[in-house]
């Protein structure tokens, strides 16, 4: 089943943090207050007031890309573009809602559904832990407008799960997986690498089995060593030892492409770049780069070119030809790509072409008269 989403078509996500509410775990790993850069209590008060704010902002947003002489009252505004606009969703992050107390779920949805009505909001997206889904729970979210549901998976190898305390099981997540699957809703699913007591093969292993999950669309996040977290301790005992940045790279860009080649979309790889996540001190250790993802695409960009050059180059002066989305992913950090392919191959230059009918993730590569393609669907797992 493919569930390739083009880039207009997904949704306008408005979040709201609240971190721990619902989750009695303290996964070995987890610092909700640095990762969602929020210590707040989330209330609905507080929620309604968010919402109305983001909402003229969604607005004014679509208001410049498809109406801008529409005049008229901003609700009157977002329910002409209703059908034609990007869905705009309210996105409870950093807790595990599901998992807490029913009367402040409905609270916290009940706050939204004013919106829904008046058609400024959509639809709701809610994350939460495998283990805190099942049918009651599910009608619940259904009455309340909620069709998107992202899973805290992490892992699918109980050895995984174990050593990073997750206190739920692979089997869980099955059980979770078939149940949004049937009854209706849009599955997400998020996964970690360089767990404790995960390795290459063992990710792999998560990744196969999420695939066979049809999720329709995946997050992969590289672990960190966070202050304030068990890992924090085992990283100064020596009990745990994070994965390095090109160590995390090598391993996000093979799951990048299973999930590619399985029409799976990869929606974010690392963390979000937050003034507290970036607060000296926060991140202790670990493969943290504020474009995480950036990094991960543009080494697969370096991974194709290479391939292609590897093969007879018939003129020292290369064309090569990306989407405009990938502009910044052939050339690399700094234009590091280019200099790294042009030392390499001994080319005296590399000129970039953009092709506004080329497919996004693929690369063309003009060799005097000689035209060569890969792409992400194509290029060769290393």
């Amino acid at each position: 089943m493919t569930r390739n989403i083009k880039s207009s078509q997904r949704p306008f996500i408005m979040p709201i943090f609240v971190p721990h509410l619902g989750c009695p775990h303290q996964c070995v790993f987890c610092n909700q207050s640095s990762i969602t850069g929020s210590n707040s209590k989330a209330s609905p008060g507080s929620i309604t007031e968010i919402i109305n704010d983001l909402s003229e902002k969604v607005t004014l947003h679509c208001s410049e890309l498809l109406f801008p002489v529409f005049q008229g009252p901003l609700n009157d505004q977002l329910r002409a573009q209703r059908g034609r606009a990007r869905r705009r969703e309210v996105a409870f992050y950093g807790g595990s809602f599901t998992g807490m107390d029913k009367k402040v779920q409905i609270q916290l949805l009940s706050a939204i559904q004013h919106l829904i009505r008046k058609g400024l909001i959509d639809s709701i997206r809610v994350s939460t832990r495998p283990d805190y889904i099942d049918p009651q729970t599910l009608h619940l979210l259904r009455e309340h407008g909620v069709k998107t549901v992202e899973l805290g998976v992490q892992s699918m190898v109980e050895e995984v799960l174990r050593c990073s305390r997750r206190g739920h099981t692979a089997e869980d997540v099955l059980k979770a997986a078939g149940l949004l699957h049937g009854g209706g809703f849009e599955l997400g699913i998020q996964i970690m690498v360089g767990l404790p007591g995960d390795d290459a093969l063992r990710n792999g292993h998560t990744v196969d089995r999420v695939i066979r999950l049809n999720p329709h669309f995946v997050r992969i996040y590289p672990t960190l060593v966070l202050k304030g977290t068990h890992l924090e301790k085992w990283y100064h005992s020596d009990r745990y030892t994070p994965l390095s940045l090109k160590e995390a790279v090598e391993l996000c860009k093979r799951a990048f492409l299973k999930f590619h080649r399985a029409g799976i979309p990869v929606i974010r790889l690392g963390l979000q770049s937050s003034p507290e996540l970036e607060t000296k001190g926060c991140i202790v250790a670990g493969p943290y780069h504020p474009a995480f993802g950036h990094v991960v695409e543009s080494s697969l960009f370096y991974d194709m070119a290479s391939h292609l050059m590897g093969k007879r180059l018939k003129s020292r002066i290369l064309r090569a030809k990306v989407s405009p989305s990938d502009l910044s992913n052939i050339r690399g950090q700094k234009n590091e790509n280019l200099s790294q392919l042009k030392q390499r191959f001994g080319l005296l230059d590399i000129q970039i072409e953009v092709d506004e009918e080329q497919p996004r993730g693929s690369l063309i590569l003009i060799n005097g008269t000689k035209l060569n393609e890969v792409s992400y669907r194509t290029l060769p797992f290393s």
